[in-house]
């Protein structure tokens, strides 16, 4: 089969770029090495942004693409690839607006200004009541009714192997399946196979030896990095590379936390004032721990051994209540008694009836460890912190059991990816189209449209907006 549009991943930028080139009535073809569709959508927090959207101005909200781009260069002090970024801020209202036109449920607080990246000034983060899952269950229905007419034709479980070009263009796609070797072929390729976050081996070889402990989706594999790469595509910004802080690795060792499921309140104190404290691995404090900017503490930690680091606290701060009346425990969405269950497992949650003791499960140095809390308990008597300058002194570490909570440095995204152009055509080294390959989503790395710095919802809307444009412009 001949495909005009053939997309290599069906994830959120290849179901945005299918459904839109099946509404012009091309024949679109999707090649996909798990047996369902969405990708990271079952996976991701599902943040949007856009300025200028509907949705502001029914709350009286001004902005606009142009304020969106300032806001993000100040974040970012302008890094990244300027002219994706300008093209993705551009096309977000219109995706936005698309979206909404099919149905999207957005949550009852969006717009809003989220804290766990450095934030924007003004409203303009959008997602829906279930995450990610609130875009694929809006895209889905588009989906199926392109399947059962046919402009889509989905092949599952077919992993992608390699290209193959007539002449100076690129043309077929090589995939293993169960019935053995497949090739498909098409006037346009449009590869979209995600990040790397799930590949050990391939991280490591793009950025060394720094700590990877991920929470990517699983299929995120570098899949499309290795081929592309092979036939000479230029592989960019691991430099801009930037953890997310509060992942649990429930299994000592293997590399994987989850978001989703266990993850701690240490992005910023906007949300939680600290009723404890964050040591290392020498067992001594080295930030403040109400620190606002989320930019200032993934930069802090990344400097600590295996860019890890504990929270500790006692009973008192666990069982504490918020100015409203309720439980605001350091793991988001768990309560006392999840937080009590987790720390008998002495996993990454660890209880003890002494600080001595909290030393020994956890392997940090006890007298530091012990001189540490002592002094912080101090500062609480004082309401001084000279060591760090923290302003939130109220809640001393003495009533047992002691908690002590470790925490990693985790990838949620990738920042590094593959070059295009502004037409979405991936380059090779030398700056030339490779001809007949085009690209979205992920594997382009957050690091070309967020820049240095986590910019809140520039990852999705991109992915969104970049997958309509290829379906609105190949053929």
């Amino acid at each position: 089969m001949q495909y005009d549009i053939l997309i290599v991943g069906a994830g959120t930028a290849g179901m945005s770029c299918a459904i839109t080139a099946a509404e012009r009535g091309l024949k679109v073809g999707v090649v996909e090495k798990a047996d369902y569709v969405g990708g990271a959508l079952h996976w991701s927090g599902g943040h949007m942004s856009a300025g200028g959207t509907h949705l502001q101005k029914e709350k009286g909200i001004e902005d606009s693409p142009e304020k969106h781009l300032e806001d993000i260069y100040r974040i970012n002090n302008k890094s990244g690839d300027l002219d994706l970024t300008e093209k993705a801020v551009v096309e977000a209202p219109k995706t936005i607006q698309w979206l909404d036109d099919l149905g999207m449920e957005w949550s009852p607080d969006c717009p809003r200004i989220i804290y766990g990246h450095v934030a924007y000034e003004t409203a303009r983060t959008i997602y829906g009541p279930e995450k990610a899952l609130s875009i694929y269950k809006v895209l889905l229905p588009q989906w199926e009714r392109h399947i059962a007419s046919g402009a889509i034709e989905i092949h599952f479980n077919n992993s992608f192997s390699g290209l193959r070009k007539t002449e100076n263009r690129y043309n077929a796609v090589l995939c293993n399946s169960a019935e053995g070797e497949k090739t498909y072929t098409a006037n346009n390729i449009v590869i979209t196979t995600g990040g790397y976050g799930s590949n050990p081996a391939y991280f490591k070889e793009k950025h060394g030896d720094i700590p990877l402990v991920s929470s990517a989706h699983p299929n995120a594999t570098a899949d499309g990095h290795i081929i592309v790469e092979k036939q000479g595509a230029n592989f960019r910004l691991a430099n801009f590379h930037l953890p997310s802080l509060g992942g649990m690795e429930e299994e000592e060792g293997s590399g994987r936390v989850d978001f989703n499921k266990a993850w701690a309140m240490v992005l910023t104190s906007i949300y939680r004032q600290p009723r404890d404290i964050y040591v290392n691995a020498f067992g001594k404090r080295f930030i403040k721990e109400d620190e606002v900017s989320p930019e200032t503490r993934e930069l802090t930690v990344m400097k600590q051994p295996d860019w890890c680091f504990w929270v500790i606290f006692d009973e008192n701060a666990l069982v504490a209540m918020d100015n409203n009346g309720n439980h605001n425990p350091i793991v988001i969405g768990w309560t006392v008694e999840q937080i009590k269950e987790e720390a008998l497992k002495n996993r990454a949650l660890t209880m003890a009836d002494s600080i001595e003791e909290l030393a020994e499960k956890t392997g940090l140095p006890v007298a530091n460890l012990k001189e540490t809390v002592l002094s912080y308990n101090q500062m609480v008597v004082t309401k001084e912190d000279p060591d760090f300058g923290r302003t939130y002194l109220e809640d001393p570490i003495k009533k047992a059991p002691f908690y002590a909570l470790k925490l990693h440095a985790s990838v949620l995204v990738t920042f590094g990816g593959i070059k295009v152009n502004n037409e979405l055509q991936i380059v090779d080294k030398q700056n030339n189209p490779m001809e007949g390959l085009y690209a979205a989503g992920e594997f382009l790395g957050l690091g070309a449209t967020s820049g240095s710095s986590f910019c809140s919802g520039m990852a999705i809307t991109p992915a969104l907006s970049f997958g309509r444009i290829l379906g609105k412009t190949l053929g």
